[in-house]
């Protein structure tokens, strides 16, 4: 079974639809330190994995010459020699440590200078045309070609291409890869598309076999359980073909605890018989640093979460004493874990688009259509249903096989007694906050004299603190919902100062947050939604209860 962690390349071609990649790249000195590289896979092989992902949306000009295209170059010569000899070493220093390089890459793409310089608008850049199969063919060949120590490349066929996906990845990249590597491992991610469609349409020669990279649930982690359409790939395509790929954005900016169901997980992926899996860092583009600066590397702070993710054992690592902080404080991760559990909830129960575009812990969403992210608000509870970009509501039900019941619902005909509804995920969000608070009030108190205990404490405690922000927030929903908004507008204010508390201890550690939604940068702060949360609560106090539209909740940077 292949174990895979990804990496993203600081570097950056265009700022049209690249996730947080122009400042990546603008604070990228890291990237030519060696020492961080080899620190990052010494850990990660010790915690059991033996491959790593390194991603980007169109890395060749940082990496391949290109004579046939000379209006693709992003940088001159001499840098561009210099981010060659480093990706060298990278993949070279990889193998050294039994970790298999590959690269990741999304089409169709064009680097700026190329756009300009053919007049091609970003809006008409995702097209089928003859430049992108050849301008995309050219670039994966001469990489192949320029860098033997890849073990293989993962495509990401661009839910921006309309149409004629499958056949743009057979002609432009399958048939570059046969031609130059025809011993390269080729991970097609295709999860956005019908999987017979791709299944009968790429082929490699000579029998090779095509393998797929899908997501387990989307961009959440919320259940060991898959989410239906990475069971439709693994019935289509077979387990073996099948790589699960885990974004955990529900749990950025803090660690995750949730050692019980990346165990499940792993069951499952083996009882599939599945590749493998790769899984993207907690806070992407803080990889390999990390915003809490208690901690040089998010590795190091992650290091019982990758362990578990590697094949450890929660139990084990128990039974071997490391890290010690973890044997001498292995009474306060039940309260821990029961902390990750709400993320999962909450993330699980509201389901959004199953995507980023939903972030649970800074009660944001962001619609397609307007661009900014907005508050969840206590009237946007009522209305799941004409806010397209919750269309995943019904998520609960598709993972769990329980039915789900939302507030509007239940106050017009109640839950039925094999269903979930507002009032059982209060129940638990109840229980679980008070695990984790307790825990993490414990652990910040600790003078134990491990240096780690402090900040996963903090982290265990904004969880809690957040499952009892929700329980107000369901509250104050439901009451509205039911005419009695003065016992709602008590639920609201209760709820603006437990996320009050969740700042006032999160906040001295960490700078303004930077997370992916959709394709561009989410910026945004503690301040920034509390702002949002007393708007409303002010508005509600005078009667009006809005919708999140009014009430933005941070600011994008790039092109969605």
């Amino acid at each position: 079974m292949l174990k895979a962690f990804w990496t993203w390349d600081p570097v950056s071609s265009g700022d049209y639809r690249a996730f947080d990649e122009p400042f990546a790249y603008a604070n990228n000195r890291w990237f030519f330190d060696k020492s961080v590289w080899q620190k990052m896979f010494r850990t990660m092989s010790s915690c059991g994995f033996d491959a790593m992902v390194l991603a980007n949306t169109h890395p060749f000009p940082f990496m391949i010459d290109m004579p046939a295209y000379p209006e693709a170059q992003v940088i001159n010569e001499a840098d561009l020699r210099a981010y060659q000899r480093m990706h060298h070493w990278i993949f070279e220093t990889a193998i050294q440590y039994d970790i298999a390089p590959y690269l990741l890459f999304f089409n169709i793409y064009y680097p700026k200078p190329m756009l300009q310089a053919r007049g091609i608008s970003s809006e008409a850049s995702s097209q089928v045309t003859d430049l992108a199969l050849e301008y995309t063919n050219y670039c994966v060949r001469e990489t192949l070609a320029t860098y033997p120590e890849l073990a293989g490349i993962f495509v990401d066929v661009s839910e921006n291409i309309s149409g004629q996906r499958a056949e743009f990845v057979q002609q432009a990249i399958v048939e570059a890869l046969d031609a130059v590597r025809p011993d390269t491992t080729l991970y097609v991610r295709g999860w956005c598309a019908a999987p017979e469609d791709f299944i009968s349409t790429i082929k490699r020669r000579s029998g090779r076999q095509v393998r797929y990279s899908v997501k387990y649930t989307y961009e959440h982690l919320v259940d060991a359980n898959p989410d239906p359409m990475f069971s439709r790939w693994i019935d289509a395509a077979g387990g073996e073909n099948v790589l699960a790929e885990f974004w955990i954005s529900n749990f950025e900016p803090w660690t995750s605890f949730s050692y019980d169901t990346v165990e499940g997980i792993l069951t499952i992926l083996s009882d599939l018989d599945c590749a493998g899996f790769s899984i993207l860092p907690l806070e992407l583009y803080h990889w390999p640093r990390t915003s809490d600066t208690y901690f040089k590397y998010q590795f190091q702070r992650d290091l019982v979460w990758y362990s578990v993710w590697g094949g450890a054992g929660f139990d084990r690592l128990l039974n071997e004493g490391q890290p010690k902080w973890l044997l001498r404080n292995r009474n306060l991760l039940p309260g821990f874990q029961a902390g990750s559990r709400i993320l999962e909830l909450i993330a699980l129960y509201y389901g959004g688009d199953k995507q980023n575009q939903w972030h649970p812990q800074f009660c944001s969403v962001r619609d397609y259509d307007t661009g900014r992210p907005r508050l969840f608000s206590v009237e946007d509870m009522l209305h799941l249903d004409d806010q397209p970009v919750f269309w995943g509501r019904n998520w609960w039900q598709e993972v769990t096989g329980d039915r789900v019941v939302h507030v509007s619902e239940h106050v017009e005909s109640g839950t039925p007694p094999d269903a979930y509804g507002p009032e059982e995920l209060i129940e638990e969000l109840v229980d679980l906050a008070e695990q984790a608070v307790s825990a993490g009030e414990k652990g910040m108190r600790s003078a134990s004299g491990e240096k780690e205990l402090p900040a996963f404490a903090r982290d265990a405690f904004c969880m809690g603190r957040l499952g009892e922000f929700y329980v107000q927030r369901i509250g104050a929903a439901l009451a509205h919902a039911r005419g009695n908004d003065a016992e709602a507008v008590e639920h609201m204010t209760r709820a603006v100062g437990l996320y009050k508390d969740i700042r006032s201890v999160d906040r001295s550690h960490r700078n303004a947050f930077r997370v992916v939604t959709g394709r561009c940068a989410l910026i945004c702060t503690w301040d920034d939604v509390v702002e949002a949360l007393e708007a409303e609560l002010a508005d509600a106090s005078k009667g009006s209860f809005n919708r999140g539209s009014r009430y933005p909740t941070g600011r994008l940077e790039g092109m969605p």
